[in-house]
């Protein structure tokens, strides 16, 4: 009788999809009364105004991912999740990470490509 190679469960994983769902759903909701409740101009407006914040939040995760960085391979390497080499090298590539999370940020996020071509504000 063959047995099934065991699954590696990962509770974890499952905590941070519902927690995604959720907030994907209490942002849907929130949206969703604004639309009932005002004009969708008015929606606008308000998304617009947010901009700074959202910029801000986003700046934020990209810094905080630079500084938690080694603190979170030393804990994955504590834990048996990856190895010294792996540890290493993903140490050595956080300055790449941050680079290429700046680069998405001013690509998609402040739409730097559209600024410079097409001479938006």
């Amino acid at each position: 009788m063959s047995r099934r190679p065991s699954t590696v469960r990962r509770p974890w994983c499952a905590g941070l999809t519902l927690l995604a769902l959720g907030l994907a759903a209490g942002a849907g909701a929130v949206l969703w009364m604004a639309v009932h409740t005002s004009s969708v101009m008015a929606v606008g407006a308000r998304v617009e105004s947010l901009q700074p914040v959202f910029t801000a939040v986003r700046l934020l995760a990209i810094v905080l991912a630079a500084l938690l960085w080694p603190h979170v391979l030393r804990r994955l390497h504590q834990r048996g999740r990856i190895g010294q080499g792996t540890a290493v090298r993903l140490r050595t590539l956080r300055g790449r990470l941050v680079l290429w999370l700046v680069v998405i940020e001013l690509v998609l996020g402040q739409d730097l490509p559209g600024r410079l071509l097409g001479g938006r504000p």
